[in-house]
């Protein structure tokens, strides 16, 4: 059996990938990070001086398309277990979410907002591209 290879080389292509800020680090990652930035903080526990907030604010990193959040009760909270000892270690047991403040506060921020909103997420993002960027 032979095979044939063709290159196909589309300078304009890298053209409107620019022009329309798909490019990694692009208009277009910018805007869904601060999308999902804004909209997890409705599935984050409320805490004392909204530190998991101020943690997601901060943790913003739109250039590489990611979100790190920092803080050493954060990975409790997040994976929803009690932790004890020292070194502190999770254990077997949930941990018990006060839903006063934030009615959909949970474990596994990320996963529940995905769940919930994510064809919600991606309209935005293809409104915000058609817009070109605005």
């Amino acid at each position: 059996m032979s095979m044939m290879q063709v290159d196909i080389r589309l300078p304009e292509l890298q053209t409107l990938v620019r022009d329309l800020g798909l490019e990694p680090g692009g208009l277009v990652q910018q805007h869904l990070v601060g999308n999902v930035a804004r909209r997890i903080a409705k599935y984050a526990p409320k805490r004392t001086y909204s530190s998991v907030e101020h943690a997601i604010a901060q943790g913003q990193e739109p250039k590489n398309g990611r979100i790190v959040i920092r803080g050493p009760h954060i990975k409790y909270l997040y994976f929803g277990k009690v932790m004890a000892g020292r070194p502190r270690k999770t254990t077997a047991k949930d941990l018990r979410y006060t839903t006063t403040y934030n009615r959909l506060a949970g474990p596994y921020w990320d996963i529940r907002l995905m769940a919930a909103e994510g064809a919600q997420i991606i309209e935005d993002e293809k409104s915000f591209i058609l817009r070109g960027g605005r």
